[in-house]
């Protein structure tokens, strides 16, 4: 069941508005290939192909979270009919699509058409990022299968909310097989719809209880892989991924929390009992109950299997409902008086600033707003609505300023043109598309129709700069499978599961050359889910210490690719830890091949 439309929105208008939402999220969500995670999801997926020679590879020896998923098999099957390039850049325009269906389900479950439509756009425009250090973003420009758990999960919720039991479980066992950690977000929503909301107390009081009882099996179990982590696994955890840990995050970290977790506090605070009222309540309780969990199981028990969960991660499900919901939440606190409005003006000026102490400051101020301003005289009130006004022009002059002067162009794939990267990077933040798309949709509403057109020329004008650029990066493949069939001869020289070190590219050991890669700072993103594998992580990284420091695999903060020196090449290959070493580099003796401007060597062992 939907909620029943307000006046309709005119069908042109309709058009209008999702091609600027196409065009935001052209310059926003554009595919950057074998990326980051994407690197570790196609190894996965490689493996099925080729267990003998990739199953030695130290990310996967072990075990990883590949046996928990469904999505290893799946994107095997689609790299069997295309190539590993052309199947990750589908899967991956696929599941974006499929979130942004789950989040349109979702913002119509709870809202007429079109604030559904804007709720979407807000959704599209935003960064989308959650917890410590932008690891994660809701809509990822490369392969994974979070996007997939997300959509399912959004509907899943918004079956909950429409009485649809048996659907909505239905849907989140669906994520779970996708990914069990994005799926559990969704699980907890549900329990927040089905029991938490209806019985507030009750649910208190089995929290509390739970909490206690963990405490106590907690220190009654050894350590382990099912108990707590001994020193030395946790020490190697925590110098690598520090964000699983809520006392490593900072201000920008907090900022970033902050604004969704105010914005649906503001929206149980001041929306109508409802559905939407009910997401907001579920969404709140998600993420609050997330980061909880995280700071008694992870950062005080270090309990392995929760920190493996990351429930922290529930946060995904708070933005995303935030998001969807903030153009409703704003709506009704312009409706109610002076009040209403000073929170709406601080609630924009938190989402402009968006990190940082900046953003937490704005949110905290928002919240309290909702409690203080009643009890002001109206005069007092409408100085203090002043005072909000103040402040949402610091954070529109602020972002516009970060925007002009710190833009991050240079930091964007030098392979697209100026001119797309300084509008991608101008545009990241979301600011500007909102605002073209938000006075679009009021003119549709208002039917203005001389302001539609004027959108509807810019509209298509965005289009046609944006559309070939956009269909290049999807299409454009690193890995094409002529350069795959160039490396042949590189693949019968090097025998199956020998180990590989590629300083520069661990994922080109993976499609091109269908071996293990010895060690990089990727896999070492693994040492999570395997304490056998952290510790042989450990070992290769100081084995490798003369000619790299161990620092370059373990610390958060190294680089995703080594470049070396020819020295440093040559002491690499004297370690006798790994068989063969690809690089550009002349190491001064003779290859066994060169292919493409790179030189395989082979080393001693």
């Amino acid at each position: 069941m939907r909620v029943a439309e307000n006046p309709a929105l005119p069908k042109l208008g309709y058009v209008v508005v999702v091609v600027l939402c196409g065009i935001t999220w052209m310059l926003s969500h554009s595919y950057r290939g074998i990326f980051h995670d994407a690197g570790l999801y196609t190894l996965q997926a490689l493996a099925h192909m080729n267990p003998a020679s990739l199953s030695q590879d130290v990310f996967l020896r072990f075990g990883s979270q590949d046996r928990f998923t469904v999505f290893g098999p799946l994107y095997a099957a689609v790299i069997r009919l295309l190539g590993p390039a052309a199947a990750a850049s589908l899967l991956t325009l696929t599941l974006q699509l499929g979130l942004f269906a789950g989040a349109w389900t979702l913002a119509r479950t709870v809202m007429p058409a079109s604030w559904a439509l804007l709720g979407v756009a807000v959704f599209i425009a935003i960064p989308g990022d959650y917890g410590a250090d932008r690891v994660f973003t809701c809509v990822e420009q490369f392969l994974t299968p979070r996007m997939g758990a997300e959509a399912l999960a959004l509907g899943g919720v918004a079956a909950a909310l429409c009485a649809r039991r048996g659907l909505a479980l239905m849907l989140i066992i669906a994520a779970a097989l996708l990914h069990p950690i994005m799926a559990a977000a969704g699980a907890v929503a549900l329990l927040c719809l089905y029991l938490a909301i209806p019985n507030p107390r009750r649910s208190l009081a089995i929290a509390v209880a739970a909490a206690a009882l963990l405490v106590l099996v907690a220190y009654a179990m050894p350590q382990g892989p099912w108990g707590r982590f001994d020193d030395a696994w946790l020490s190697l955890v925590t110098n690598r991924s520090p964000y699983l840990f809520l006392s490593h995050w900072h201000w920008d970290d907090w900022g970033r929390v902050a604004v969704p977790v105010t914005t649906l506090l503001v929206g149980v605070a001041k929306l109508a009992s409802g559905r939407a009222r009910a997401l907001c309540q579920a969404a709140l309780l998600t993420a609050v109950g997330g980061l909880a969990l995280t700071l008694l199981a992870c950062d005080l028990l270090h309990l392995v299997v929760f920190t493996q969960l990351q429930p922290w991660r529930w946060l995904w499900l708070g933005v995303a409902a935030s998001a969807l919901l903030l153009p409703r939440i704003l709506r009704t606190c312009w409706q109610a008086g002076t009040g209403g409005r000073t929170t709406a003006m601080l609630l924009v000026a938190a989402w402009i600033f968006a990190q940082g102490a900046f953003a937490l400051a704005v949110a905290l101020a928002a919240v309290a707003s909702l409690a203080l301003l009643r009890w002001l005289k109206p005069s007092e009130a409408r100085w203090v609505l002043w005072g909000a006004c103040g402040v949402l022009a610091i954070a529109l002059a602020w972002r516009l300023a970060t925007n002009l002067q710190f833009t991050d162009a240079h930091y964007i794939d030098i392979r697209i043109p100026l001119w797309l990267r300084r509008a991608m990077s101008f545009t990241h933040d979301g600011g500007a598309p909102l605002i073209v798309i938000a006075v679009a949709w009021w003119l549709v509403r208002r039917t203005r129709w001389v302001g539609v057109s004027l959108f509807a020329a810019i509209a298509v004008l965005g289009g046609a700069l944006l559309l070939p650029q956009t269909w290049q990066r999807w299409t454009a493949h690193d890995y094409t499978p002529q350069l795959i069939g160039q490396f042949a001869p590189w693949r019968n020289r090097i025998p199956s599961g020998a180990q590989v070190l590629w300083p520069e590219s661990p994922v080109a050991t993976w499609v091109l050359l269908d071996r293990p890669n010895f060690l990089s700072l990727i896999q070492t993103s693994g040492m999570v889910f395997s304490r056998d594998a952290a510790f042989e992580m450990q070992r290769r990284a100081l084995a490798l210490s003369p000619a790299i420091s161990p620092q370059s695999f373990l610390a958060w903060d190294a680089s995703m690719s080594l470049r070396l020196s020819a020295q440093q090449a040559r002491l690499a290959c004297q370690t006798g830890e790994f068989q063969f070493l690809v690089t550009a580099i002349d190491l001064g003796v003779a290859p066994l091949d060169v292919a493409k401007g790179l030189r395989l060597y082979r080393c001693a062992t």
